[in-house]
This record gives C-alpha cells, sequence and structure tokens, in this order.
C-alpha cells in the first residue's frame, strides 16, 4: 500500500486499513457524516484520513480536468454580514460567468475538516474563507488542507484580518477601534471600559484599536477594564453585568462588535442604567438591528457586500494576488 499524503491520493480503502475498519465504515463517516458509527470510531477514522491526507473522489472523479465555482466558507452562513458578503460574490460571479455557492463548515474542526474534503474533491476553482470561520477551531488541523487544496490548483482568500500565508480581503480593524475611541473621546466621559472576545482576530484588533485610540487621548490605558466573552448576545450582558458589579463603574463601553454591544445594551435595561445618559455604547458592524434598537447604536459600517465583490475577483486572480484593504465608515446615532 502506497501514497501521497501531499497530494491527497490515498484511497478509501487505505484509510479503512489503517484504522482498522471495513471500507463501508469509513465510508459512512467520512462521505455519509459518521451516521451508525460509534464517536470514538468516527474519531480514529477521521485522523487517520487526515494522516494520510484522504480526499473524498467521487466528484472529483466525475469533474476530472475541469474546474467549477467558487465557494464562501462561513461558520454561520445565516449572519448579516455574511448573507452580504455571500450577495456581493455572487453579483460579481454572474457578471464574470462564475457560480457561488456557500458552505457551512460547522462549530469545530472535525466538522470543519470534513466539509474541506468534500470541497477539494468537488475541485473548486478557490475558497474564500472567512476569517471569523476559525474562531474556535483548531486551525493548526484546518490550514493544511487549505494548503493541499491550494497545490491542487484551487485559489485561497480570506475576508478579514489572519495570519496565514493566503491572500485577504481586510478592513484593518485597529483603525477601526482608533476611529471609535476617537468619537468616544469626545463625549467627556472619564470612566471607558471595552468588550472584546479572545481568539475573534477582528475583535482583538479592535480592542488594540480602541487602547491606543483612548490612550492617545489622555486616557490611562492600564486601567481600563478589558471583559472577555463569546461572541453573543449573552456574552456581553454577562461582561457587562461584570462592569456594573465594578466599584469604578463605566461611564461608556466600547464593544468589539454590534452583537456584544447589544448584549451590553439589555445589561444596562436590566440594571436601570441609563444610554446613553449613565453609559455611553457604541458597537462595529452596523448590523441591519443596530439603528432600530432603543437607543439606536452607534457603530462602525463595513463594506460586506464590496467585500464579497473584492474577495470573488481576488480569487479568481491568475497572478500573485495581493491583499486589498477596503474602508469603514462611523455611523453615529443615540447610544453614543
Amino acid at each position: 500500500m502506497a501514497w501521497d499524503a501531499a497530494g491527497g491520493s490515498a484511497t478509501l480503502r487505505d484509510v479503512a486499513e489503517v484504522a482498522g475498519v471495513s471500507a463501508s465504515t469509513a465510508s459512512r463517516v467520512l462521505n455519509n457524516g459518521g451516521q451508525g458509527v460509534s464517536n470514538d470510531l468516527s474519531v480514529r477514522v477521521r485522523a487517520v484520513a487526515d494522516a494520510l491526507g484522504y480526499v473524498s473522489n467521487q466528484a472529483a472523479r466525475a469533474l476530472r480536468g475541469h474546474r467549477s465555482g467558487v465557494v464562501l466558507l462561513a461558520s454561520d452562513p445565516r449572519t448579516s454580514s455574511i448573507a452580504a458578503m455571500a450577495a456581493g460574490m455572487e453579483e460579481a460571479g454572474r457578471e464574470r460567468g462564475v457560480s457561488v455557492s456557500i458552505a457551512a463548515v460547522g462549530p469545530d474542526a472535525d466538522a470543519h475538516l470534513a466539509v474541506l474534503r468534500i470541497l477539494r474533491g468537488m475541485r473548486p476553482l478557490a475558497l474564500v474563507v472567512t476569517s471569523a470561520s476559525f474562531v474556535g477551531t483548531e486551525s493548526a488541523r484546518i490550514l493544511p488542507e487549505l494548503e493541499a487544496a491550494k497545490r491542487e490548483g484551487a485559489n485561497v482568500v480570506f475576508i478579514g484580518e489572519h495570519e496565514y500565508d493566503f491572500p485577504a480581503i481586510r478592513f484593518d480593524d485597529v483603525q477601526i477601534g482608533r476611529t471609535v475611541a476617537a468619537h468616544m473621546a469626545t463625549l467627556g466621559r472619564a470612566r471607558p471600559a471595552i468588550l472584546t472576545s479572545q481568539g475573534h482576530p477582528a475583535i482583538e484588533g479592535r480592542t488594540q484599536g480602541f487602547l491606543e485610540g483612548l490612550t492617545a487621548r489622555g486616557y490611562d490605558g492600564e486601567s481600563i477594564p478589558v471583559e472577555s466573552s463569546e461572541v453573543s448576545r449573552a456574552g456581553g450582558y454577562a461582561s457587562t453585568n461584570r462592569l456594573l458589579r465594578r466599584r469604578e463603574r463605566p461611564d461608556m463601553i466600547l464593544a468589539g462588535n454590534d452583537v456584544l454591544a447589544i448584549g451590553a445594551l439589555h445589561a444596562l435595561r436590566d440594571a436601570d442604567v441609563e444610554a446613553p445618559g449613565d453609559v455611553a455604547l457604541s458597537g462595529v458592524d452596523d448590523i441591519p438591528i443596530a439603528r432600530d434598537l432603543t437607543p439606536a447604536l452607534t457603530t462602525v459600517s463595513l463594506p460586506f457586500l464590496e467585500a464579497g465583490r473584492a474577495a470573488l475577483a481576488l480569487a479568481l486572480e491568475t497572478s500573485m494576488p495581493k491583499d486589498v484593504h477596503l474602508n469603514s465608515t462611523l455611523v453615529t446615532r443615540e447610544s453614543a
């Protein structure tokens, strides 16, 4: 038995032999979601497939010699930002005669890997990866799959900040944070606080910008409380409650995105703390509900539709592609 791990030419029978299972069991795990197979056995088969570089080749046989379509990978395709990116990609794809599809990569590394192996077998023209889809996953396991897809001829492009060797559509999250901080510093408030999420590249960049911007305007960066949570309404709510229990309650909160800010707004309301009277509040992203909140949320509008169009163009680039940097716009509303 021989295989080329780098080229992904291991067969299903190779995987089954090394994992000590039947070919039908390996197929159920790798091609049919593991239905009827125990979790321990599924983990073993996937680990072997990962080690051998196995790729489902049913679609590859059907499309041998051809590449088709660009795929957007996202952890949750239902979010407004992902929907806007997808719309931009689809618009640009229609103009260039290229089909665009969306793949939900799932909540963990195993699900992510399973989707990527299927996609590699389908031989796409390119994969567009949202940086947020890497949050909470084991990127060290996933990156080799993207690198293998690139070796096999598929361009790989990211949307958002990342540290990997792939071109990207970038929003400059640090500068976004500085812009928000510059505005919030004009409000005459003395006790700023920040809501962030560790491990989220965009929000971590914005947090760095918040601190740099506030420090540049005379605030003591060392004394600014920074509360971290998952990126959810519940996370923002819990972090804000922790801030409100501090001996010196903050009088302005800079949230790393609008979802955290919405959680903060609910926590303030439940604690009978008025926004913006007692606590000014800002977010980032300008999701559709931001303008309909009470008070309407001060935030930063990001060009997600334009990002999708730019990502499609970058994904089809045949020369050495360069990063594309997009501008954002501060939107001031009643919350700050």
